[in-house]
C-alpha cells in the first residue's frame, strides 16, 4: 500500500510538474551556470560520473587546490 503522505493531490498534473522543472531548471541556469545546472538535473551516479569528469580536466589544466575559492560570492 502506498503512503499518503507521498500521494499528489487532485489538482498535480503532468503539465504542473513539467512547468515547476523547467522554473527550476532556469533558476539553477541564472544561479550558476548552464553546465552545472545540467549536471544538477542528472541522477545521482551520473552526476558523480561528471563532477569527476570537471576535478579531472580541472587537475590536467594545474588548477590549484589548496585555497579555498573567494571572491565569487554574490
Amino acid at each position: 500500500m502506498s503512503d499518503p503522505a507521498k500521494q499528489k493531490p487532485d489538482w498535480w498534473s503532468p503539465a504542473l510538474a513539467e512547468s515547476i522543472r523547467k522554473s527550476s531548471y532556469e533558476f539553477h541556469v541564472s544561479e550558476i551556470g548552464e553546465e552545472m545546472a545540467r549536471i544538477n538535473f542528472l541522477p545521482l551516479e551520473q552526476r558523480r560520473i561528471e563532477a569527476g569528469r570537471i576535478y579531472d580536466h580541472a587537475k590536467a589544466k594545474w588548477v590549484k587546490f589548496d585555497k579555498p575559492a573567494e571572491g565569487f560570492t554574490r
